[in-house]
C-alpha cells in the first residue's frame, strides 16, 4: 500500500535527522567530561540522551550497542564491563567530577557513532513503526516514571518527554495510513498525546524539567496518562497489519 511505504520512507527521515543531532549533542558531551568541565557535562547529559532516546527501539536492534551505551549498573552482565552514559552520570552526580571517565567518554562516541551509522541504513517496515511506537511507551512505564533510569542525576523527565516524542513520531508517520482506516483510533491519539504532554508541563523549568523526585501521587497520576496512551498505541499493529 502506497501510504504504509510513505510512512515508512517518513518515519525513516526522521530516525536520520534524530541520529546526527545525536551524533552532534554526544559529540558536544564527550567533549566537556574530557575537558573536565563537569558543570557543562552535566548540562549536556540529558540533551544528548534526548536524541538517543527517541529511537530507541531502532537501536536496541543492534545487538551489544543499547547495553554498552544505555546499561543502568544493575543491568551489566557479571564479567562484563559497566559502559556508557550512565556510568558516566554516577561520576559527574555522585562524585561531581569527571576523573577517570575519558576513556567511557570515548567509548561512548565510538558506539554512539556506529549506532547513528546502523541507524542511516536500516530499512524499517509498518510493523516495526507500530511496535517501536509501543515500545517508547513501555520505556516510560518501566523506567522513566520509577525515577530508576537516571538515578544519579534526576533528569529521567527529559528521557521521558523523548520517549513519547518518538512515539509520537512513529504514529505521525503511519497517520494517513491510520485515518483511512480508523480515524477514531486516530482522534484518541491525539486527545492521549496531548493529556501526556499536559501532565509532563506540570514539571517544567525553564527548557528543560525540574529534578525527577515526584510524590507517590505524582507518579501514579502520570502512569494513569501513559497507560491510557499506551492502550491505543497498542492497537495501531493491529490495523497497520489489515489487509
Amino acid at each position: 500500500m502506497a501510504l504504509l511505504k510513505e510512512a515508512t520512507e517518513s518515519y525513516q527521515r526522521y530516525v536520520n535527522s534524530q541520529a546526527v543531532a545525536l551524533e552532534q549533542k554526544a559529540t558536544e558531551f564527550v567533549t566537556a567530561v574530557k575537558a573536565d568541565d563537569v558543570a557543562k557535562a552535566k548540562e549536556l547529559f540529558p540533551v544528548s540522551r534526548t536524541y538517543w532516546e527517541r529511537i530507541e527501539p531502532v537501536a536496541e536492534s543492534f545487538g551489544d550497542l543499547d547495553p554498552k551505551i544505555d546499561a543502568r549498573i544493575n543491568d551489566v552482565e557479571p564479567g562484563t564491563e559497566w559502559t556508557g552514559y550512565h556510568r558516566i552520570e554516577q561520576a559527574l552526580w555522585e562524585k561531581n567530577t569527571t576523573a577517570g571517565m575519558a576513556e567511557y567518554a570515548d567509548q561512548l562516541l565510538v558506539d554512539v557513532k556506529t549506532v547513528v551509522a546502523k541507524a542511516k541504513v536500516v530499512k524499517l517496515n509498518p510493523l516495526q513503526l507500530a511496535n517501536g511506537a509501543k515500545e517508547l511507551l513501555d520505556e516510560v512505564a518501566t523506567g522513566k516514571i520509577t525515577g530508576e533510569e537516571d538515578r544519579y542525576s534526576h533528569t529521567d523527565l527529559w528521557d521521558f518527554q523523548a520517549n513519547v516524542q518518538g512515539s509520537q513520531a512513529a504514529i505521525q508517520a503511519l497517520r494517513p495510513a491510520l485515518q483511512k482506516r480508523d480515524a477514531a483510533l486516530v482522534t484518541t491519539l491525539d486527545t492521549n498525546f496531548k493529556t501526556v504532554y499536559a501532565s509532563l508541563d506540570k514539571f517544567r523549568s525553564g527548557d528543560g524539567f525540574k529534578p525527577y523526585l515526584p510524590t507517590d501521587a505524582e507518579r501514579k497520576e502520570l502512569g494513569r496518562v501513559v497507560d491510557a496512551l499506551a492502550e491505543p498505541v497498542s492497537k495501531v499493529a493491529g490495523v497497520i497489519a489489515k489487509k
